[in-house]
């Protein structure tokens, strides 16, 4: 009886605002990547152009990577943190790089406000919490 109403606790415990925001934007930063990938597959086939379909089964597949680093994070799992945290961390790297287009610069910025939520205290108490 007390595992399910830990279980039941767990459910209802949603934690703290900045491990509700950092899941959210891997939610939202996973399904960018796979509706981006899908969409240019379909294009693709429907206008018979199968020559660059390497970059849209590319972007599917780290669509794809990015949902099971969400999953682990939201199960509490450390490799979940450890995924979300390389993944944004690449795209504060990489994304000054391409400076000359002002979505780099709202990727480095969200990206680096989510870094700065997955190390708060609060987000790490959660995940100690949770194991």
């Amino acid at each position: 009886m007390s595992e399910k109403k830990q279980m039941t606790d767990k459910k209802k415990d949603k934690g703290p605002m900045s491990y509700q925001i950092a899941r959210w934007h891997g939610i939202v930063f996973s399904a960018i990547f796979l509706i981006y990938g899908v969409v240019k597959i379909i294009l693709g086939i429907l206008d018979r152009n199968y020559s660059d379909m390497i970059e849209p089964f590319m972007f599917l597949l780290l669509g794809l990577i990015l949902v099971s680093f969400v999953i682990g994070f939201t199960e509490l799992r450390k490799w979940g943190w450890q995924g979300l945290v390389a993944i944004n961390g690449l795209v504060v790297v990489f994304s000054p790089l391409k400076y000359a287009r002002v979505e780099s610069y709202v990727l480095l910025v969200a990206s680096a406000v989510v870094l700065y939520l997955l190390f708060s205290a609060d987000t790490r108490a959660h995940l100690i919490k949770g194991r």
